[in-house]
C-alpha cells in the first residue's frame, strides 16, 4: 500500500517514485556520482571535483515520497542521452511517431482552370527575368504596341504619369489573362483595374523593380498549391533543445522561427519526437532542410488549416532506462513498481526545469519578478561549476575584468544564448548601467523561462508541504480540485507556458482558465486525489483554504515577493496570471523490463529513426555484468 513518507530530505541513495520522466531523475542518484571506466583528463577531473556544487532535489522543493518506508536504490538516469525517449501524444490520443523521412499526406483538391492557367505561367524567380517575361506575355494578349506602352509606364520616372488606360474593351477571357500576368509577373509594380469596361494599369512603387526575394515571396503567395496554409511535420531531435532545432530549420529556409509552430517543447538531453508546423513552406523545402540539421530529422509531412500551438497535445509517451541499478532486484522492486502503476506519481517539476548548476533558473526569476535587472544579469553571467571550458573562461573574464567585449569574444552563442545576448548589449553600450536593456535582449522564451521556473519552485515546495501535512490518501477540506483529464482530452486555456510533467512547456494538465472547486465536507466524496490541484502563483488564481495557503505566503515573503502581488510588475509580460496543476498523476500503459548488459557505450533501446533505417531492437545479455531497468508509460 502506497502512502506519504515523512518530511526527511532525500539522500543520493534514495530513488524517488514520485514523478515520472523529468522527475524520474529522482529515481536514481546523479550520473555525476558514478565513476566511469574511461580515463579522465585534467578538465574532467576538475568537473568531477565540482559535483557537490550542483542543485539537489530539496533545493527546488522536492522532498516527498509516495511510498512510505522505502529506502530507494542507486541507478543512473540519462547516462546516455539515448536512455531517455519522449514521444508526443496528439489531441486524439495517438502516439506521434517518425515513420518516414519523405512520406506526405497532401489532400490537395483538383486545380481549377484558373489555377492551372497560373501554374502554366512558369513565373521566373529572378525579378529581372520575370519583368521581361511579363511583356512577352502581354504582347501575346494585347499586342506589341500596348505592351510597350505599359512597360514605358513602369520604367518611366515621370511623377505625373502614373497610369495608362487601354483605349479599347477586352472580353472576359482576355481580361482574366491580363490579370494573371500582372498579378504573378508584376505583383509589386502594377495594379490592374477595370474602369467602364476598359483596363487601367496603375504604376506602383514609382516603377522600381522588386528585388528577387520579394518576387519569390509574391510568387509563392499566388501559387501555393496545397489545401491548408500550414505544413505539419514530425521532428525527432537528439540531445538538442527544441528552439535550437527550429532555429536551424528557419536558418536553412532563410525564414524566421515565427513561421514555425509546435505543440510543446521537449527535454534537451534525450531523443524526443514531436509535431511541428510551418506556415506556407512546402514539404519539399523541409525535406531539403532536414538533410542539413544537426541532431534532428524531419518527416511524415501533411497539410492543414491552422498553426500548432503550445498545448496542442494530450500527453507524452516515455521510455526511460536506468543503468547500473544497485540495491534492488526484481523481487524487491516488484511491489514498488506495482504501486507506481496503481497509484501514480507526485507531479513534481523536474530538475531540468531549474538547471543543475549552483545558480538555478528560479533564482534569476526572483530578480526578474522584482524588476532588479542588475541582479538578473549578474546572476546570468556569474561563474559557476560545471560549465564547458569556453563558457567558464568567458565568465571568468567578465567576473575579473568587467570587460564585456573581451568576455563576448569568448562566449559561444549557441551554448550560452542568454549570456551572449547580455554581453552584446553591455559591449555595445560600454556600460553595465543598461542592465534592463541587456536582459530585454535575451530571447523572450528564455526570459519567461526564468519566471516560470520560480512559479515551478513555489509549486513544488507547496506540494511537498501539502503531502507532508495531509497525505496522499485523498482530498481534504480546503483543497482545490479540477476533474483530472484523460488522454485525448485537452484542457483549454493554458495561457501561461508552464512546463508539463516532462519538463517541456506543453502540459495539457496546466490550466489558467478553468476555475477549481473548493472541497467541502459536503462534496468531498465526489473527488479523488487525482483531482486535487495546487496553483502556480499569480494574480488570477485562488489558493487552498487550509494551512498550505500560508506556505505560499511565507515562502514567497522570504524572496521579497507576494503571491498576491504578481500582477503589479511594471512590464506586462512578467505580470503572471498563474495556473493550476494536478498534484498526483497516474500513468497509462505502464510497463517495465529488466536488462543485463556489459557495455555502457551501447544503446538499450531503439529510436524512431533507428527503425526507419532498419536497425534491430537492442537485446540484453543473459549474464551481463550490469543491470538496467527500462520503464515505459504514458502521461497526460
Amino acid at each position: 500500500m502506497l502512502s506519504p513518507s515523512s518530511q526527511d530530505q532525500a539522500s543520493a541513495k534514495r530513488s524517488r517514485a514520485e514523478s515520472p520522466a523529468a522527475d524520474v531523475q529522482q529515481t536514481a542518484s546523479s550520473a555525476e556520482d558514478v565513476t566511469t571506466k574511461r580515463a579522465k583528463n585534467e578538465e574532467e577531473e576538475e568537473e568531477e571535483d565540482e559535483k557537490h556544487h550542483f542543485l539537489r532535489e530539496s533545493d527546488v522543493g522536492i522532498t516527498q515520497f509516495v511510498t512510505a518506508g522505502w529506502d530507494g536504490f542507486d541507478a543512473i538516469i540519462k547516462h546516455r542521452f539515448s536512455d531517455f525517449f519522449v514521444n508526443e501524444i496528439d489531441p486524439s490520443g495517438n502516439v506521434v511517431r517518425l515513420t518516414s523521412y519523405y512520406d506526405v499526406v497532401d489532400p490537395t483538391p483538383p486545380m481549377s482552370e484558373e489555377q492551372k492557367a497560373i501554374a502554366n505561367l512558369n513565373v521566373p524567380d529572378d525579378a529581372a527575368l520575370a519583368f521581361d517575361a511579363a511583356f512577352v506575355k502581354l504582347a501575346e494578349i494585347l499586342g506589341e504596341e500596348d505592351s510597350a506602352r505599359i512597360r514605358q509606364l513602369l520604367e518611366s520616372e515621370d511623377g505625373e504619369q502614373c497610369s495608362f488606360v487601354l483605349d479599347r474593351e477586352l472580353d472576359k477571357s482576355q481580361r482574366k489573362n491580363v490579370y494573371n500576368v500582372t498579378n504573378n509577373f508584376l505583383p509589386t509594380q502594377v495594379k490592374c483595374e477595370t474602369v467602364d469596361g476598359k483596363l487601367e494599369f496603375i504604376r506602383r512603387n514609382s516603377g522600381k523593380r522588386t528585388n528577387e526575394g520579394t518576387q519569390r515571396r509574391a510568387n509563392r503567395g499566388q501559387n501555393w498549391p496545397h489545401d491548408g496554409d500550414f505544413c505539419y511535420f514530425v521532428m525527432q531531435k537528439e540531445n538538442h533543445d527544441t528552439m535550437d532545432v527550429l532555429f536551424q530549420i528557419a536558418r536553412s529556409l532563410r525564414s524566421t522561427t515565427r513561421s514555425l509552430g509546435m505543440a510543446g517543447t521537449k527535454d534537451k538531453r534525450g531523443i524526443t519526437v514531436q509535431r511541428c508546423s510551418a506556415y506556407r513552406i512546402d514539404h519539399k523545402r523541409l525535406i531539403g532542410a532536414s538533410r542539413n540539421l544537426k541532431g534532428a530529422r524531419l518527416g511524415n509531412f501533411s497539410y492543414g488549416p491552422r498553426e500548432l500551438r503550445l498545448g496542442d497535445l494530450s500527453g507524452n509517451r516515455f521510455e526511460i532506462i536506468l543503468r547500473h541499478v544497485k540495491g534492488a532486484d526484481e523481487q524487491s522492486l516488484a511491489p514498488v513498481l506495482e504501486g507506481i502503476h496503481r497509484t501514480g506519481f507526485i507531479n513534481y517539476y523536474g530538475m531540468q526545469r531549474f538547471g543543475t548548476q549552483s545558480i538555478s533558473s528560479h533564482s534569476v526569476g526572483i530578480a526578474v519578478l522584482k524588476a532588479d535587472w542588475q541582479a538578473a544579469t549578474e546572476l546570468i553571467l556569474k561563474p559557476r561549476p560545471g560549465d564547458r571550458k569556453e563558457v567558464r573562461k568567458a565568465r571568468a573574464v567578465w567576473s575579473e575584468t568587467r570587460d564585456a567585449r573581451a568576455a563576448l569574444e569568448l562566449m559561444p552563442q549557441k551554448a550560452a544564448l542568454a549570456e551572449h545576448s547580455v554581453l552584446q548589449v553591455f559591449s555595445r553600450k560600454g556600460s553595465e548601467n543598461n542592465a534592463a536593456s541587456a536582459f530585454a535582449a535575451v530571447p523572450r522564451n528564455l526570459r519567461l523561462m526564468y519566471v516560470h521556473a520560480y512559479q515551478s519552485y513555489v509549486w513544488n515546495a507547496a506540494t511537498s508541504q501539502r503531502l507532508a501535512r495531509f497525505g496522499i490518501g485523498g482530498p481534504v477540506v480546503g483543497d482545490l480540485v479540477i476533474k483530472a483529464p484523460g488522454f485525448g482530452v485537452k484542457i483549454s486555456g493554458a495561457t501561461d507556458p508552464v512546463p508539463g510533467p516532462n519538463g517541456g512547456e506543453d502540459s495539457a494538465d496546466v490550466s489558467s482558465r478553468i476555475e477549481p472547486t473548493l472541497v467541502t465536507a459536503q462534496n468531498i466524496k465526489q473527488f479523488t486525489i487525482y483531482d486535487v490541484v495546487l496553483p502556480l502563483p499569480g494574480w488570477a488564481v485562488t489558493y487552498p483554504e487550509h494551512e498550505v495557503k500560508k506556505v505560499y505566503i511565507d515562502l514567497m515573503k522570504q524572496d521579497g515577493l507576494s503571491p498576491f502581488g504578481l500582477g503589479k510588475h511594471p512590464l506586462k509580460e512578467y505580470k503572471l496570471a498563474g495556473a493550476y496543476r494536478h498534484m498526483v498523476i497516474k500513468p497509462r500503459d505502464f510497463e517495465y523490463e529488466w536488462i543485463r548488459y556489459n557495455d555502457d557505450a551501447l544503446p538499450l533501446a531503439r529510436s524512431d529513426s533507428d527503425a526507419i533505417e532498419g536497425k534491430h531492437v537492442p537485446e540484453g545479455i543473459e549474464f551481463g555484468e550490469h543491470v538496467a531497468l527500462k520503464l515505459k508509460f504514458d502521461l497526460p
